[in-house]
């Protein structure tokens, strides 16, 4: 079986703290017949603005966490023209979200941490008669080696994990792991299955516009309600299959509701369980 490998080169900034700027230029995915070849965006052109770190931005105020965190620089990338999946509906839908689950997997295993979970972000192109989806946008994305240490509170809203919008999450007590991504798949998954009818957004009756508008704590608590009320949610026609899914990785979710049930460790186990076991029947495709 081929492997993924990555190369992944920091670039030095004058303060000399090495940062992982630039690493979609030198992200090289050799070897055909992985998870991630034709999901991850291909970059036709790329420009980095030397003297740019957020760094230096907040040391102006003299900000006392100005060296903490990610560095992050200003670049222009050009790549394909890309199509947002929400302009799918049905298998075809799935199939394409599916892509993107397993693309985000191979990454994560090999140390890219992608950091932004979301509808905006799921885009793809038609090839051959059908639809190539990509995991687009590595704006906030780090790298474990070179990255953040994964304390940073970073994402949409309405898509992050609940324990990520939580209090300590909020004040960067709270590491960003594996099944927070999980978890945020889970939440786009639905939020398309709600919005979304014939791959257009809904123009009228559309639920859960109020996530958008609300901080995290008050996201947290009407995330919470929607969960309670699971029974009663009806998704588009468009969408009916592929909220039977959502429903089924929702309810891992709610599991994790419970004090008593514990966070789990294990990501392959997060992702078989939580996601991959619902979906099996694209596997026979």
């Amino acid at each position: 079986m081929s492997t993924f490998s990555a190369e992944l080169k920091p670039a030095t900034q004058a303060d000399g703290s090495a940062v992982d700027s630039g690493y979609i230029s030198t992200l090289y995915l050799r070897n055909k017949g992985t998870e991630v070849e034709g999901h991850s965006s291909d970059v036709v052109w790329f420009h980095e603005f030397e003297g740019t770190s957020i760094t230096k931005i907040r040391r102006a105020p003299a900000l006392k966490d100005a060296e903490q965190g990610s560095c992050v620089l200003l670049h222009i990338i050009v790549s394909r023209k890309l199509l947002p999946i929400t302009t799918l509906s049905g298998d075809e839908f799935l199939v394409a979200w599916w892509q993107i689950v397993t693309c985000h997997r191979t990454l994560w295993k090999a140390g890219v941490r992608h950091r932004d979970v979301s509808p905006s972000n799921f885009m793809g192109y038609p090839l051959d008669g059908q639809f190539i989806s990509v995991l687009n946008d590595f704006d906030l994305s780090s790298t474990k080696r070179y990255g953040p240490r994964g304390f940073e509170r970073t994402g949409t809203v309405p898509f992050m994990s609940l324990h990520l919008l939580m209090p300590k999450a909020i004040v960067g007590e709270v590491e960003h792991v594996y099944y927070h991504d999980a978890e945020s798949f889970i939440w786009v998954l639905t939020w398309i299955c709600l919005r979304y009818e014939g791959g257009k957004l809904l123009r009228k009756g559309r639920p859960l516009d109020e996530w958008l508008t609300v901080d995290a704590m008050r996201c947290y608590e009407k995330k919470m309600a929607f969960l309670g009320m699971l029974r009663r949610i009806r998704p588009t026609r468009s969408h009916r299959g592929n909220f039977t899914v959502a429903k089924d990785c929702l309810a891992m979710i709610i599991k994790l509701i419970d004090p008593s049930t514990s966070v789990p460790g294990d990501d392959e186990e997060v992702f078989q369980t939580w996601l991959q076991n619902h979906v099996r029947k694209l596997e026979g495709d």
